[in-house]
């Protein structure tokens, strides 16, 4: 980035594309975990797998 300064606004961007990402990612989840427990009235185990390698892009 120091060396074109012009791409540090691209960088900015796409670092908050990132994170709001992420945040559609755990809303989705809290959505899912919710439907789960309306359907089946259980809740789900606390610990889940977490980004394995076939999720990975």
């Amino acid at each position: 980035m120091m060396e074109d300064p012009r791409t540090i606004r691209s960088c900015t961007h796409l670092l908050f594309i990132a994170k709001n990402l992420e945040r559609i990612g755990d809303h989705a989840t809290n959505i899912a975990e919710r439907v789960y427990y309306a359907a089946t009235g259980e809740m789900l185990p606390p610990e889940r797998p977490r980004g394995g390698a076939s999720s990975r892009a």
